[in-house]
């Protein structure tokens, strides 16, 4: 997974995955001294339907409290359902 910093390390961008009728977002879950967890996550639909089968790198970003510095950041990732 890739990850970066912009606006002098105020805000964390990665590059997620999605597909067909998949659609991905980013959450800050934790941010203590040491690290920051950040959640990529695909929601798909509930009930099944036709989707494509192409995948998706979209390039999402999220803000910190406080800009990232020396602390560890630690990429996760999920899927939920709609």
């Amino acid at each position: 997974m890739l990850a970066w910093t912009e606006d002098d390390g105020g805000t964390v961008g990665v590059v997620a995955q999605e597909g067909g009728c998949g659609r991905s977002s980013v959450e800050v879950p934790e941010q203590t001294d040491a690290q920051v967890v950040i959640l990529m996550v695909e929601t798909v639909p509930a009930t099944p339907q036709m989707c494509t089968m192409d995948l998706r790198y979209p390039k999402l970003t999220a803000e910190l409290d406080q800009p990232l510095g020396d602390r560890k950041v630690v990429l996760k990732a999920e899927q939920r359902k709609a």
